[in-house]
C-alpha cells in the first residue's frame, strides 16, 4: 500500500473525479495523479493541505492506531461488549465487522430455542445503538455467503475480508478477539497482529450459543438494546368488566415486569372529555398509534415478558361494532404486531347471556365478534372462561409459565 492510499480511498468515498478533486485543490490532474501514486518526492505542503481540506481529512495527518473486531453477533451479548470496549480503549479507531450468511444464520436459528430469527438489520441495529455514543467505533456488515463455514475456509474468507477492508479504507494494525483458536489463523492469513482479550472468559463467561439455546437463563448477559428482541408478549383481551385490566396488573406484578395499559381509555378522557359515545371513525387510527407506543415502551423495559391490556384486533372489533366498518391503519398494526400468547377472557357473571349454561354462557356478542376477527387474522388465542377472578388468575399464570418454559 502506498503512503497515499488513504487519499485514494477518501476520493473514492467522496465520489468525485480526479479532475474535480484537482480543481478544488488548486493543482493539475497530472500533478494529483503523480501525488497519489507517490511519484512526487517533496509534494507542496500548501497543495496537500488544500487536498486534505477538500476531502475533509485531518492535516497534517497523524498516524492513527486502528483495530478491528470480527463476529456474527448472533446475538450481541455482554462478552462481545466487553471485548469491544477493551479494544476501543486501546486504539484511535475501531472497526466492528459483522459477518452474515443467510443459509448459515438460518441454520443457527433452526438449531436454537429463539422464537424468531434476528435479521441482518436487527444485528446491525444492536451494534449501532449500543455503541452510538463512542465516535471512534465504526460498524460494518460483511457478506460471507458462499464461504466455507467456520472454522474452515480461512483462505477464501481472508481474501474476501481483505478486499472488503480495502474498499472501506480500513487498514488495521491489530485484530482483537476472545477466541484463542483464531489468533494464529488471523496472523497467518491476514498478517495482522492479534490481541487476545479475556480468552478464558474470566470476566464474562457467556457465548452466543448459550443465549441462542436459552436466552431467559442468561438474561443478565443480554445487552439492554438486545433484550426487547427476546421479550415475550402476552395480550389480555376481553369486553368491559371482564377483569382484563386488573388481571394485567396482577400478572405484571407476579412476573416483576412492565405492562401496556389500554390507551383508548386515556384517549377518551384526554380528547373526548371522558365520553366514549363521542368517538368517531377518525379517532381509531390515533388510538391504535397510541397503543403501539405504549406497547413499544413497555417491551423496551420489560423483564423477559410483557403484558398488554387490549391489542389491535380489539380496537378493530370496536371500530367495526360502533362505526360499521374496519380501519385500514388499525389493520396494518394488526399485521405488524404479533403476540406470543393471546388470552381471551369470557364475560363475568353480571354480563353473561341469560338462560345459558356451559362454556358458551360467558361469550357476549362483542366477544363473538372479537373471536371471529382473531380467527380471520390467523391469531391463535386461549379462552380463559373460569367463573371467578382467582381461578382466571391462576389459569393465566399457568399459561404464561408454559410460554416461558419453552426456553427454560
Amino acid at each position: 500500500m502506498s503512503s497515499f492510499e488513504y487519499l485514494k480511498n477518501a476520493i473514492r468515498r467522496k465520489g468525485c473525479t480526479l479532475q474535480q478533486v484537482a480543481d478544488a485543490s488548486g493543482m493539475t490532474k497530472g500533478y494529483l495523479s503523480q501525488l497519489l501514486n507517490a511519484k512526487i518526492k517533496s509534494p507542496s505542503a500548501q497543495k496537500l493541505e488544500a487536498l486534505h481540506r477538500f476531502l475533509e481529512l485531518e492535516f497534517p495527518r497523524r498516524q492513527k492506531s486502528v483495530g478491528v473486531v470480527f463476529g456474527k453477533f448472533y446475538p450481541l451479548h455482554t462478552g462481545h461488549v466487553y471485548l469491544i470496549q477493551r479494544a476501543g480503549s486501546q486504539v484511535d479507531e475501531l472497526h466492528i465487522i459483522m459477518g452474515y450468511d443467510e443459509s448459515r444464520d438460518r441454520a443457527l436459528f433452526e438449531a436454537s430455542a429463539m422464537s424468531q430469527q434476528p435479521t441482518i438489520s436487527d444485528r446491525l441495529r444492536w451494534l449501532l445503538q449500543t455503541f452510538k455514543y463512542q465516535k471512534n467505533i465504526h460498524i460494518h456488515a460483511f457478506n460471507e455467503e458462499g464461504m466455507e463455514p467456520y472454522p474452515h475456509g480461512w483462505d477464501v474468507w481472508s481474501r474476501g475480508i481483505k478486499r472488503f477492508m480495502d474498499e472501506k479504507g480500513i487498514y488495521p494494525s491489530r485484530i482483537y478477539t476472545s477466541e484463542e483458536s483464531d489468533a494464529r489463523p488471523y496472523r497467518e492469513h491476514l498478517g495482522i497482529d492479534t490481541v487476545l482479550v479475556d480468552p478464558r472468559r474470566t470476566f464474562m463467561a457467556i457465548s452466543g450459543a448459550q443465549i441462542r439455546e436459552n436466552p431467559f437463563r442468561y438474561w443478565e448477559y443480554i445487552p439492554t438494546e438486545v433484550k426487547p428482541f427476546f421479550v415475550r408478549t402476552v395480550a389480555i383481551l376481553g369486553g368491559e368488566k371482564s377483569g382484563k385490566s386488573t388481571l394485567v396488573n396482577k400478572l405484571a406484578n407476579i412476573f416483576n415486569t412492565t405492562s401496556a395499559w389500554e390507551y383508548g381509555q386515556d384517549y377518551i378522557f384526554s380528547h373526548l372529555g371522558g365520553e366514549k359515545m363521542a368517538l368517531q371513525y377518525s379517532d381509531y387510527d390515533k388510538i391504535a398509534l397510541g397503543q403501539a407506543q405504549y406497547i413499544d415502551f413497555s417491551v423496551k423495559y420489560a423483564n423477559k415478558v410483557v403484558f398488554v391490556d387490549t391489542d389491535f384486533v380489539s380496537i378493530q372489533a370496536r371500530c367495526k361494532k360502533h362505526q360499521g366498518k374496519e380501519h385500514p391503519f388499525v389493520q396494518a398494526l394488526i399485521d405488524e404486531y404479533r403476540f406470543d400468547l393471546v388470552i381471551l377472557l369470557g364475560a363475568m357473571a353480571d354480563e353473561q347471556n341469560t338462560g345459558a349454561s356451559g362454556p358458551q354462557s360467558n361469550r357476549t356478542p362483542y366477544l363473538n365478534l372479537l373471536e371471529g376477527m382473531l380467527q380471520a387474522n390467523n391469531m391463535p388465542y386461549v379462552w380463559v372462561d373460569e367463573p371467578d377472578n382467582d381461578r382466571r388468575f391462576l389459569r393465566s399464570v399457568e399459561l404464561v409459565k408454559q410460554l416461558m418454559g419453552e426456553q427454560g
